[in-house]
């Protein structure tokens, strides 16, 4: 393991973990099992709950002074490969989707919380009614709205010849977004048979059946993702993958290739109520080292989503820059930042090692998720400032209060939360047992991506750790995003060689809709989906998982619908088909007092990794005046 994490694991060393490591094998699996949080666990997360630093600021609503005006200066740590929303998801073009277009709904944000993902709220729809049987929806469009004014939509109105044209486009895109998960004419599995317009203001959604999270999956601004609308113009009038236009609050005004972007506010915006700031001025700026020294002395006003500064910068940065604000948050997410992600090809000429569960089992075990969660969170060092940082554990999903279970309950969870505690001997029995008593060698593909943060190469290189502490032999295998990444990892549903680090946005921020994605052998080929079609051969689906799937989208009942996904977690945890990340803790981030209702709105799905609808400048704070 490189020096950089032998420093930085051995300075989180506390004397019981450092007891408990003594049995452990090798250098590394000592400092790595003595880091991290303590031995707490069972109610979903540990650490205090009370701030007693005196840094933090209040989360508060200001919009009732909000003012438009001002050019808002934020950053982000790579550039769009192009801009296409209906496209292939792309990391990067995410948060500049939503500023130009929308979804006929959107998810209703928390208020100084985080959001539930259970409600949306009208958008470009008004309205909507559902047939007594769940299968038919009937959208009233917004009256009033306009495309932007530019050439050659050039400002005319927004109806429901957009919608059809918008949705033909989608399932004919060459490449592969998410359509095979969404609509029923590429994959009979998939919820959404027919999308008709009877008259100019109103759409009709006809469903192959009741479908829980289909409202979350129209919200969804993700690329790739069936949300955005795009004007009927599109190809025949312009290319969508050199220029934007849509009915949304921002416009692109300027694209400098390796330098930035820079958008202008619509000013026929139909949403009096957003949109505050003039101009959003966007640098790329992909080492850390120059977005936070930029934001120290106030050329930037935010660095939060993927542009955000590491964890332990964030205290020192502000007791440096005491005028900056500083605030805490928990950003509940279904999915679990990555996977590793099992290859079920042939591995030298021999079956995938990783069909057998015992395998993947020992790779579970062989994780000390609570010095990976201290590493990358920071949460001893924030506990220690006096902060109330919390560790959350991933199970086969992301961190949803209320819906993850933890593993570290193990009364609630059952006899699979073992496969989430660390045990390096009994992960090497489970090896031996399955015929690898030397380990074995694999090739593990990630991708080397800038926007995915400073962080994620060292991310890798622990997990690797770890799994090389059992007897595991990875070679690490870098990829590039474009080139090697998404055509040969994200859509493959596991046939390739080896391990593959994979990441995604999921086809809706509802966690039933998240299993659809990740798990359901019947959805096709999301950018998630770990399974091939039940009788595919290796790799295939799990029949009591897409049961279990079924189950819970037919299920309209939230209480049920959760006490489903828990069954889920629990079959999921032994079965172990990937190998989530391990888990995450409480955030904080920064930000210029200038920026107003920073973190108030949490959640908006118009705002992908970002708040900028609510937004807005205060030109008697700083950095805009100066003390």
């Amino acid at each position: 393991m490189a020096s950089y994490w032998a420093r930085t694991l051995e300075k989180r060393v506390t004397r019981r973990r450092a007891i408990a490591a003594t049995g452990a094998v090798g250098a590394a699996a000592a400092f790595l099992a003595a880091c991290g949080g303590g031995d707490e666990g069972g109610d979903g997360a540990t650490g205090g709950s009370k701030d007693t630093s005196g840094l933090l600021a209040k989360i508060e609503d200001t919009t009732k002074n909000a003012k438009r005006g001002g050019i808002m200066k934020w950053t982000q740590a790579s550039e769009p490969l192009h801009f296409d929303g209906q496209a292939q998801g792309q990391a990067q073009l995410n948060i500049y989707n939503g500023m130009v277009y929308e979804a006929l709904v959107r998810n209703k944000p928390g208020v100084g919380e985080p959001t539930t993902w259970t409600e949306v709220l009208p958008n470009l729809a008004e309205s909507w009614e559902f047939s007594p049987d769940k299968t038919t929806i009937t959208f009233k469009l917004r009256k009033g709205v306009k495309w932007q004014n530019v050439p050659p939509v050039s400002g005319r109105a927004f109806d429901s010849s957009d919608v059809i044209a918008s949705v033909k486009r989608y399932i004919g895109h060459p490449t592969p977004n998410n359509k095979a998960t969404n609509y029923n004419s590429v994959n009979p599995n998939a919820p959404i048979v027919s999308v008709e317009a009877p008259d100019a203001s109103t759409v009709v959604y006809k469903l192959k059946e009741p479908t829980s999270f289909i409202m979350q999956r129209l919200a969804n601004m993700i690329t790739g993702e069936i949300g955005a609308i795009y004007p009927k113009e599109a190809d025949s009038g312009f290319n969508p993958r050199e220029k934007q236009i849509g009915t949304g609050a921002y416009m692109l005004e300027k694209h400098t290739p390796s330098v930035g972007l820079t958008y202008k506010r619509n000013p026929d915006y139909w949403n009096n109520e957003a949109g505050f700031p003039d101009v959003l001025e966007i640098p790329f700026l992909n080492e850390p080292a120059a977005r936070l020294a930029q934001f120290a002395t106030g050329a930037i006003y935010a660095v939060g989503g993927l542009a955000d500064i590491s964890p332990e910068e964030v205290v020192p940065t502000k007791r440096n820059t005491p005028a900056l604000n500083m605030y805490q948050f928990i950003a509940p997410n279904n999915n679990t930042s990555f996977i590793q992600r099992m290859g079920w090809k042939d591995l030298n000429g021999k079956p995938s090692p990783f069909l057998d569960v015992r395998v993947r089992r020992a790779m579970s075990m062989a994780i000390d998720r609570d010095a990976y969660i201290d590493a990358f969170s920071n949460v001893s060092n924030f506990q220690k400032d006096g902060l109330p940082a919390e560790a959350y554990y991933h199970t086969s999903m992301g961190y949803i209060p209320g819906v993850t279970l933890d593993p570290r309950d193990t009364k609630t969870f059952g006899e699979n939360a073992k496969y989430y505690t660390r045990n390096v001997e009994e992960a090497k029995k489970l090896l031996a047992a399955a015929g690898y008593p030397n380990g074995f060698e694999y090739p593990s593909h990630w991708p080397n991506f800038p926007l995915f943060g400073p962080n994620f190469p060292k991310q890798i290189e622990v997990i690797h750790a770890f799994n090389q502490e059992i007897g595991l032999k990875p070679q690490s295998d870098p990829l590039d995003y474009n080139l090697g990444y998404l055509p040969n990892l994200v859509t493959k549903r596991g046939q390739h060689e080896g391990i593959g680090f994979t990441l995604g946005a999921v086809t809706s921020a509802d966690s039933v809709d998240y299993f659809v994605w990740r798990y359901y052998s019947k959805s096709g080929a999301t950018s998630g989906q770990i399974f091939g079609d039940i009788g595919s051969g290796p790799g295939e689906g799990d029949p009591k998982v897409d049961d279990l799937i079924d189950k819970a989208k037919g299920e309209l009942d939230a209480k049920r619908q959760v006490s489903i996904l828990a069954d889920l977690q629990r079959y999921l945890g032994g079965m172990q088909y990937c190998v989530s990340s391990p888990g995450v803790g409480t955030s904080f981030t920064l930000a210029w007092p200038a920026v107003r209702n920073y973190l108030v709105f949490q959640g908006d799905s118009r705002a992908i990794n970002s708040f900028y609808y609510t937004w807005w400048l205060d030109d008697t704070l700083p950095p805009i005046k100066r003390a």
